[in-house]
């Protein structure tokens, strides 16, 4: 919502005309034309009618806040849902998924929100078809998607939905696009994370027990490892030997992982691991 919109709902809510709510501060004719979208109001001015009016600044705040957000910080939210993800605080992340549903007009973001908390409650055999088919369309060829953060979180949230068929044409392509492109260090983590979430689900779905399936589980090794050179990056390397381990049935040595992790602190970052 726009600031003008915002005063004409807070102004209609405290039962005052224009007149009454800039009374001191603004013209009417001018104050009018802030409503309509059709003029700017400077912040001194702003604040001088909420506080007249004693608006509840937080409240208003709340109204504008899509309008004047960037989309980094509009993520803030789902930033916090992912460490409720790493935590496997399934309260904490039904939290933050309500408010990314009732507070953001990103449907990417959306439909990430809604994906990953049925995914934690072990829901995802209950999203709808419709869901399913927007998600799909966001990934044919004219969207470019291996090069668009949004699509890329999209895919790496929404993965146990895909049927592994698809998943794997899907990850084959971003691979080959990594190998063949410069990417900066931030795509590079982007690819890295999404590759993660792609060697656990076909974990769970027990993919490297299937002789006859086609699957991209040793290539996305080799691209995370190649790729994690850089100190800030090593614990996507330790996550895949911990994955090896887990796909060559060693627990011993994963169960080591976990617990040298553990005594050096990551113990809530590596929860949602799977073991």
């Amino acid at each position: 919502m726009k600031i003008g919109e915002a005063l004409r709902k807070e102004r209609i809510k405290l039962g005052l005309t224009q007149d009454q709510m800039c009374a001191g501060i603004l013209s009417r004719p001018f104050y009018a034309r802030i409503e309509s979208g059709k003029n700017r109001i400077n912040a001194e001015s702003l604040f001088k009618i909420l506080l007249e009016h004693q608006v509840d600044l937080v409240e208003f705040c709340d109204l504008i806040q899509d309008d004047y957000t960037s989309e980094e910080r509009k993520v803030e939210k789902q930033f916090k849902m992912n460490l409720a993800v790493s935590a496997k605080d399934t309260e904490a992340l039904d939290k933050y998924c309500q408010q990314i549903m009732n507070s953001s007009n990103n449907e990417v973001l959306k439909l990430r929100a809604l994906i990953t908390s049925a995914y934690f409650k072990g829901e995802t055999d209950k999203i709808d078809v419709e869901i399913r088919t927007k998600i799909k369309a966001e990934f044919d060829g004219g969207n470019n998607w291996l090069e668009r953060p949004d699509l890329l979180r999209l895919l790496a949230n929404t993965m146990p939905m895909w049927p592994q068929d698809e998943l794997d044409f899907l990850i084959g392509r971003l691979l080959d696009f990594a190998k063949k492109s410069e990417l900066s260090e931030l795509t590079t983590e982007r690819y890295l994370r999404l590759l993660e979430n792609y060697l656990v689900v076909c974990y769970d779905r027990k993919v490297h027990k299937k002789t006859t399936h086609f699957d991209h589980i040793d290539d996305a090794m080799e691209y995370i490892i190649d790729a994690t050179e850089s100190f800030h990056l090593m614990i996507y390397r330790i996550e895949v030997f911990y994955m090896k381990a887990l796909f060559l049935d060693q627990m011993d040595k994963a169960k080591e992982i976990r617990h040298d992790l553990g005594v050096l602190g990551y113990k809530n970052f590596i929860a949602s691991w799977p073991e």
